[in-house]
């Protein structure tokens, strides 16, 4: 029978783990042994005690061969009468009872913050699946923003057998340990993104943009998104929070987004804004988007800064993509990539 976690009864801070060791059931708690000296002391390095926390699993049971993935089926050949689709996957009795505890124990626990350690934890409590990607994510409960917040991130089993993992679950750690007095967010921007925007709204985005540079020097954000070798679109931000997405390419019409006058204009905006002499250019991998500046738009422009060579200077042995960026040097950080085909609708 599933077992309920340990700790506070109050504690602000709740982790969630997968499913006990044979060590952890027989003593009836989660994270012990050399898995829980790894977690203390990561806490510690961000400023969290254990003591403050209440710990528990998904399932506070020992599945077959310790592993969890025996109660979800991942393959079709897997899937038996007992299965049951939960969350967009086949999963067996076991997951379901535990998830109920685990309901009733934040229920009755009422955390500030729930640090989901493990890909079933985390796609258990939120529908996101591999933690590998949405690790640091600031999510809450089945996505829903009134309910408990949760942040994803590795278990720290992992860290035995991939040790340059504990950078970035301490980093993860120290988000959470940020968000441990609050029941919302507070870090969340008031984005001003322009969306689909109409030729006016990009006109007037980028002559705002030329005046202010005829005046002072600016950071600009660039990134392109291109396919099949054509640029299906265009961003810059001049702030955390405004920026400017402009379609070129579109799904529903082979002659793309705008009328052949108006992509002249705006084209010509984009060359005198990242030419300009008090610009400064920044961006990821912008060696890759300067090649489609040059051939479809004959300029290249003036960086000063890109971010995948920064980091990968200093630290390179992590990963270089923008999403794993994001997730260690970012404020307010939730994975983005399900949303990369927005483009198709002139996003």
């Amino acid at each position: 029978m599933s077992r309920m976690g340990t700790g506070q009864p109050n504690s602000k801070i709740m982790i969630v783990g997968e499913n006990f060791t044979e060590a952890e059931e027989f003593q009836g708690e989660a994270f012990l042994g050399m898995s829980g000296e790894r977690l203390n002391r990561m806490l510690h390095d961000v400023g969290i005690m254990r003591s403050e926390c209440y710990t528990t699993n998904l399932c506070n049971r020992y599945p077959p061969h310790g592993d969890i993935n025996n109660w979800i089926a991942h393959k079709q050949k897997d899937i038996t009468a007992s299965h049951t689709m939960w969350k967009g996957k086949y999963v067996l009795q076991p997951i379901m009872e535990g998830y109920e505890r685990l309901m009733r124990e934040i229920e009755l626990v009422k955390p500030n913050i729930i640090i989901a350690c493990g890909n079933a934890a985390a796609w258990a409590l939120t529908g996101a699946w591999g933690v590998m990607k949405w690790h640091g994510s600031q999510l809450n409960i089945d996505g829903d923003p009134t309910k408990t917040k949760v942040i994803p991130t590795y278990h720290p089993v992992q860290i035995q057998w991939a040790y340059d993992l504990r950078a970035i679950m301490v980093n993860d750690l120290r988000r959470a340990a940020r968000e441990i007095n609050t029941k919302e967010y507070t870090n969340i921007p008031a984005w001003n993104f322009l969306i689909r925007p109409s030729f006016e709204e990009v006109f007037s985005s980028l002559t705002y943009l030329l005046e202010k540079l005829n005046s002072e020097s600016i950071w600009i954000s660039f990134d392109l998104e291109t396919r099949a070798g054509h640029i299906t679109c265009a961003g810059l931000a001049w702030s955390k929070t405004e920026a400017v997405c402009i379609p070129l390419m579109v799904n529903t019409s082979q002659d793309g987004y705008w009328e052949l006058e108006e992509e002249a204009v705006i084209v010509h905006k984009l060359y005198r804004i990242l030419t300009h002499r008090n610009v400064k250019v920044l961006g990821q991998n912008l060696l890759y988007d300067a090649q489609y500046t040059y051939r479809h738009w004959h300029f290249v422009p003036r960086v000063i800064q890109d971010t995948m060579i920064s980091h990968h200077t200093m630290w390179a042995g992590l990963p270089k993509k923008l999403d794993f960026q994001a997730s260690m040097y970012c404020d307010y950080y939730v994975q983005w990539k399900p949303d990369k085909d927005t483009w198709k609708s002139g996003g």
